[in-house]
């Protein structure tokens, strides 16, 4: 018994060591460790920015625009008669004809024959008329003889004579004479038709019949575009309108081939584009090097902008308004735009002592205090 007491007694004295001996050793390691939290007083520090002034001036309105060329004046010629294609003129895409130059010939000896044989017939019944002329209205005879005498199956026929009084008029119109004349006419008006040369100076861009071919009326023969003058249709925004008016002058260019022409504003369009609210506006070109299809870009100045502030675009916040500072705030203010460009916004509404945020605007709000 004195045995088992005396061992239990050992065991709550090993225990007490062990746990006084633990509490020594974490106080010691606790006075030991450093405080996380920094005892140093947090500096409520300001964004700097950087800050413009602006001066209103007058401003040159430049309005750029761009478009496809295309020739001011396109043919497709055709054929009015039947007949085979003749051989002769070389009509190939790519060449040039004058105005006037022979571009088709078509085969018209059956027409020149029904034409002939029209005035055959009137020669006749002018003739079979002359005895009764002579007759009735012998006053008359002599005219008819004269033109009875000069008419020629192969020549243009002349105008019948003027009868001289209502009586000879109902005579010759009794044996059908004008009717047979008006006939002939339109013949002589056919005959031309077989013959086809070039409505205006330019190039073929389109061949589609040669020698030996049956044409028959209405059928394409070739397209042609003139090559003195050209237009752009170039759409220009709506707001940019009021700006334009026909006449003013347009400096236009080709980036690919490094050259320049002068146009000038010809007419101006009356259908708005719904989707992007802007207006044809059509300019006429001429010079050497402009080709059908080619892109140009070009610019227009047009009226003059007084008392407006040139601003850069990387500025604004939304389409009318930018960050300026009084008393070291930062402030939305909202102005009024006149005109975008690529790069500037030609405003107003600011005024030249207002200090505009020019540089970075990431992580700025209105209301925040601001050094510079």
């Amino acid at each position: 018994m004195e045995k088992h007491t005396r061992k239990n007694i050992i065991s709550t004295i090993i225990t007490i060591l062990i746990l006084s001996a633990g509490f020594l050793v974490f106080q010691k390691l606790a006075a030991q460790k450093k405080s996380t939290v920094s005892d140093t007083v947090t500096k409520n520090e300001r964004r700097k920015v950087q800050l413009s002034t602006f001066t209103a001036e007058d401003a040159t309105n430049v309005i750029e625009l761009d478009g496809r060329l295309n020739a001011h004046e396109r043919v497709s010629v055709t054929s009015k008669v039947q007949g085979i294609m003749q051989a002769g003129t070389s009509v190939k895409v790519g060449r040039y004809f004058k105005k006037g130059d022979l571009l088709y010939s078509i085969d018209n000896r059956q027409a020149g024959y029904n034409l002939k044989a029209q005035k055959a017939s009137l020669m006749t019944s002018i003739t079979q008329m002359m005895p009764d002329i002579k007759f009735d209205y012998p006053q008359s005879f002599d005219k008819w003889q004269q033109y009875l005498n000069a008419y020629d199956v192969d020549k243009p026929i002349q105008a019948l004579p003027k009868p001289s009084n209502d009586q000879e008029k109902y005579f010759v119109s009794g044996k059908n004479l004008h009717n047979q004349y008006f006939q002939i006419k339109s013949l002589e008006t056919q005959l031309a038709d077989y013959n086809i040369y070039a409505p205006f100076s330019g190039v073929v861009t389109e061949a589609n019949v040669y020698a030996g071919a049956l044409i028959s009326p209405g059928q394409s023969l070739c397209s042609m575009i003139n090559t003195a003058l050209y237009e752009i249709q170039a759409p220009i925004a709506l707001q940019d309108l009021k700006y334009v008016k026909t006449g003013q002058k347009v400096q236009l260019r080709s980036d690919e081939l490094g050259k320049e022409w002068t146009g000038k504003v010809s007419r101006i369009g009356t259908q708005i584009d719904a989707a992007t609210q802007n207006i044809p506006l059509f300019i006429s070109v001429s010079g050497s090097g402009l080709k059908d299809g080619m892109y140009l870009k070009g610019t227009l100045n047009g009226n003059s902008l007084t008392d407006v502030v040139k601003l850069p675009k990387s500025i604004f916040l939304s389409p009318n308004s930018i960050y300026v500072v009084k008393d070291s705030t930062i402030i939305n203010k909202i102005i009024d735009p006149i005109k975008r460009g690529s790069e500037h916004v030609l405003v107003r509404g600011l005024s030249p002592d207002e200090q505009v945020i020019t540089g970075s605007l990431a992580g700025l709000f209105e209301g925040q205090k601001v050094t510079y």
